[in-house]
Parts: C-alpha cells; sequence; structure tokens
C-alpha cells in the first residue's frame, strides 16, 4: 500500500504544470540533440595552475609549473567556448603536512561541459613540496656591477636596513648568513648616487617580509694621484728692477684627481717668487706656486731660487 500511494504522489505531480515541464523536455532534446549532431574538432588548451589553501606555517620549496596542456575533443562550438575563455586548475592543500605530496591529473580530475573528453595532460602529476616556513634577520649585501666613470672609484657601499626579515623554507634559510641584492649598476657614475635595490631570490623561495624599500647608497669620489710637473716656469713679481733666476725652472710635485691631473701641462701651472721690497743685489728666496682648485701641492723642487735684483734703468 505504501509503494503504490507513493506511485500515485508521482503521477499527480506531473500532472502539475505540464506546459512547462513540456517546454524543458523539449529544449532539453534539442539542446542534447544539436550538441551530439555537431561536428567535433581537437584542440589544446592552457590551464592557468593555481595552489590555493596553504598551510601558513608551511611554504612550497619545490618550482611548480605555472599553466597545464590540455587536449580535448569536443563539438566545435563548445571547444571554440572554451578556448576564448580563461580557465585554471586549483590544487588544495588544506590540511598537508611537510613532506612531498604528488597530484595525479586525470581527465576526471577537470571540471569541462559535457561532450568534451579529455585525451591528454601535460604535465600527468604535480608534485608539491613542502617544508616548514621559518621568519629570519640577514644581513643585506650589496653586490656591484660595471666600473664608474674614468678617474672615479667606489669609497662606500651603505645599504638601509642593514639587516633585514626573511621568510622562507627552514631547509634553505637555516644555511644563509646573508642575502645578496640584484648587481648594482654603477657604470659610468662619478657622483655620489642613492639607488633602490632588489634582492637576489633567484633559485630561492624566499621572500622579503619588510615593507620598506631597501635603498643602497654608493660614495663614488675621484681617485686622487700624485704627479710630478717638470719645467715650471718661476715668475718674478714685484721686482723693482731686471732679473736673473737661477735655476729660472722648478718641479711641482702635485696631488688631485686622477682625470684633473691628466688634462693638465707645466704651462697651467705657475709657480713665482715675491721681490716686494727687495734692493738691488744676490738674494736666495722661497719659491711658492698657485695651483687649480681641487689640486694640493705635495713639494717644490727646489725649494729656493738664486734671485740676482739689478737696479733699474733710468729713464733718459
Amino acid at each position: 500500500m505504501v509503494k503504490k500511494a507513493g506511485w500515485q504522489r508521482f503521477l499527480t505531480s506531473l500532472s502539475k504544470n505540464k506546459g512547462l515541464k513540456l517546454l524543458s523536455l523539449v529544449l532539453a532534446l534539442a539542446l542534447w540533440f544539436a550538441i551530439g549532431g555537431e561536428e567535433r574538432i581537437e584542440t589544446s588548451l592552457t590551464l592557468g595552475l593555481e595552489l590555493v589553501n596553504i598551510p601558513r606555517d608551511l611554504i612550497v620549496t619545490n618550482d611548480i609549473p605555472s599553466q597545464l596542456e590540455v587536449r580535448i575533443q569536443g563539438p566545435r562550438s563548445v571547444v571554440r567556448e572554451l578556448a576564448n575563455e580563461k580557465l585554471h586548475q586549483r590544487l588544495d592543500l588544506t590540511g598537508y603536512k611537510i613532506g612531498n605530496h604528488v597530484f595525479p591529473l586525470s581527465p576526471g580530475s577537470l571540471n569541462f561541459p559535457r561532450g568534451v573528453v579529455v585525451t591528454r595532460i601535460r604535465p600527468s602529476a604535480i608534485t608539491v613540496i613542502l617544508d616548514q616556513a621559518i621568519i629570519r634577520q640577514l644581513e643585506v649585501n650589496p653586490v656591484v656591477k660595471g666600473q664608474p666613470a674614468y678617474g672615479y672609484e667606489i669609497k662606500k657601499i651603505s645599504v638601509t636596513p642593514e639587516q633585514i626579515d626573511i621568510k622562507g623554507p627552514k631547509s634553505e634559510i637555516s644555511q644563509l648568513n646573508s642575502i645578496k641584492t640584484l648587481p648594482i649598476d654603477v657604470g659610468h657614475l662619478s657622483s655620489p648616487v642613492t639607488r633602490e635595490v632588489d634582492l637576489d631570490l633567484q633559485n630561492l623561495h624566499l621572500s622579503y617580509v619588510g615593507s620598506k624599500p631597501i635603498l643602497a647608497y654608493l660614495e663614488i669620489i675621484p681617485i686622487k694621484k700624485t704627479k710630478v710637473f717638470h719645467k715650471v716656469k718661476i715668475i718674478p713679481a714685484m721686482a723693482s728692477g731686471p732679473v736673473k733666476l737661477n735655476p729660472a725652472q722648478v718641479s711641482l710635485t702635485v696631488r688631485g684627481p686622477m682625470a684633473q691631473l691628466a688634462g693638465l701641462a707645466p704651462d697651467d701651472l705657475t709657480a713665482k717668487v715675491e721681490l716686494k721690497n727687495l734692493k738691488p743685489g744676490s738674494h736666495r728666496v722661497e719659491v711658492s706656486a698657485a695651483l687649480p682648485s681641487g689640486l694640493e701641492l705635495v713639494r717644490i723642487h727646489p725649494e729656493k731660487v738664486q734671485v740676482l735684483l739689478q737696479k733699474a734703468k733710468k729713464s733718459s
């Protein structure tokens, strides 16, 4: 009697809204026939691969492909629609522990519309290696490439902050004492400069925890050299009459920026003797030198010269 009552209720439900139910059935049959009778094609699709719900205290320590290549067959209209969409495949890591985990990728694991057949998946499996994630403070080690402009050198490189917090797998980060920056190009620099730098995290599963930018200050200074200039002519100053000098030239030892010294010749330098208030006769006078800005006098040789000061000729 129970079974009979159940059938009666089912038949009664069919009698309600007959028109709508019949229309739905007709549309479903029409769609089925349309898709089933449509030309089938084959193509390759690219699916973005995403890891989700990674436990907060764990980190992925191996390289995971960012995409899957999937070969499918199906009705032309459905395949074309799929080809125009951005498709993704997610791997849910909820509840997974430290270790190696393999996720096989079978046709049934991909959610495609009815009528679409998956014929190939590359790769066919994804390996995910999880390790404990830790945070450690590491010193920043700046790396430079290139050479400053001719005549200049790097006196000092300072980084702010000097130490930063780095998050990564325990197996990697426990072996590090410092973290390098990507190379900072110093080519052709001739003055101090501050650059924002990035960390060299290639081949490492590490990340910078801080939010402040990492700044490198490069103190670029001229290279200073010492150079001797021979045969610098001595100029008598404030003489009351004709002068004879012995010797008439000196050597100047000068220190200054290498680039500036390279462009100097003896004629660009001045040596002189002050003869003000000296009476006619023979005198031994100290030599001085006037140098361009930025240069430093190290030595004059000889330091004194013999000066023969003659009487001034009377005008007739």
